[in-house]
This record gives C-alpha cells, structure tokens and sequence, in this order.
C-alpha cells in the first residue's frame, strides 16, 4: 500500500508530488512500520527511527494544510484499495478513522506555532480504541497558560498529606483534560485506585506530558500513597 502510494500516486498528484519530491528512498517503509506498530504490529518503526518524538520532528515547521492532508487521505485509500487490504466495513471504519485522526494531527504539530507535548508515547489503534472524546486532548495549538495561576500547596514534614488540599492542586486542568481517557485526575476514587501507576509514571516522567514534576512533588505523593491515601 505505502510503495503504491508514495511510487505511483504521489508522483502523479500536482498538489502533493512536491511535498514529497525529496523524501527517502525508505520512505514507504518508515510509514509501513509506523502503521504497523500503531495497529498492534512490531514495534520496528520504535526500534529503528526513535518512535513518536521522531515522526513529530518530521512533520515540524512544515505548515501542513488541510487540504494538502485531504488529499493524502483520499490518495492513501485508494492505494491501500488497490494494494488489496480488507474492504469489510469494520476494517475500513477503523483504518480510515486513523488517518483522518493521524493526519490532521500531523497538521496540527506541522505549524510553526505548536508545541506539541513532548514524550508521548506511540498511538495505539485497535478495533475497539478510539481517539477519546472530542476535546479530551490538549491541542498542540493551544495556548497554554503554563503557569495555570493554580496553589500548590505541599504539606509540612509532620503533617498528614490529603487528597483534597495537597494531591488535587498538583494537576493543571490541562493535565486532567489528558487523561479523561483513563480517568480523572481531580477525584478521589480514581486517583486512589490509579495512585500505583501514576506514582510510576511521575517517577519516570512521562506524565505530565509537558515536564516532569520536582522532586519534592513526587515525594508528597509518594507519601500521600504511603500513609493510606486519605481524603
């Protein structure tokens, strides 16, 4: 399907064939192993060219237009309809809710002013996950009140850490509004019944998405969780 596309229909398209008069001759392949990884295939695109941090780098400053990213889409499925892959309605409803999905994202994170969230990990697409409710992700388009004027306020050494007063404060809504796909960061319950796992990605750094927090953060929830998680 990529080799159709980038060989036969992309050289023929006046609108696109200049957009990709120099890529690589590895091309089709990168975007073969990008696509798929993202529908549960090898992780060879990870492994080979640096994962998702890599294919935005690609797609910065290039000021992508919709309607360039239109025509990508209709010429990509008339290839992967000429390459031969699965014409069921249940295949092509999740194949093609990806690219509308991938593309306009790459659209997004192509323009000068983006600034897409750094350390995402690589789209995960199935038959049955979906990119979230409309909103739920933060745009790389918007503008960030990076310093949400939100009170942090971290306990003292001999005071009991609860959820309320010292854990809630310590996201951002924008943090909140990216994961409502998992669960939400201002309740209670959820953040209790997660607090293993978001203690870890805190610890690692992969959450927030925008910048690790200091450590003096991570050790009030590291706390939070050892005296029993109150209230």
């Amino acid at each position: 399907m990529t080799r159709l596309f980038y060989e036969k229909f992309v050289p023929a398209d006046p609108m696109l064939a200049p957009i990709f008069a120099n890529m690589s001759a590895d091309h089709p392949q990168r975007v073969a192993k990008w696509l798929g990884e993202v529908f549960g295939g090898p992780p060879y695109y990870s492994q080979e060219y640096g994962g998702y941090p890599r294919m935005i780098s690609e797609h910065a400053g290039k000021c992508l237009t919709d309607e360039w990213r239109a025509r990508w889409v209709s010429l990509l499925m008339q290839s992967a309809q000429e390459a031969g892959l699965p014409n069921d309605p249940e295949f092509r409803s999740a194949f093609g809710s990806y690219i509308e999905w991938g593309s306009r994202l790459a659209v997004e994170n192509s323009q000068i002013a983006s600034r897409p969230p750094a350390d995402m990990p690589m789209p995960s697409w199935g038959w049955n996950t979906t990119a979230g409710p409309p909103g739920g992700r933060v745009s790389a388009l918007a503008q960030r009140a990076d310093e949400e004027a939100q009170l942090v306020v971290l306990p003292a050494a001999d005071e009991p850490v609860r959820f309320e007063k010292h854990i809630k404060a310590q996201f951002r809504s924008r943090d909140r509004q990216a994961m409502t796909f998992v669960f939400d960061l201002w309740s209670y319950d959820d953040v209790r019944d997660h607090a293993d796992a978001i203690l870890a990605r805190l610890r690692n750094g992969s959450m927030p998405c925008d910048g690790a927090w200091p450590a003096e953060r991570i050790d009030v929830f590291q706390r939070w969780v050892d005296e029993g998680t109150n209230a």
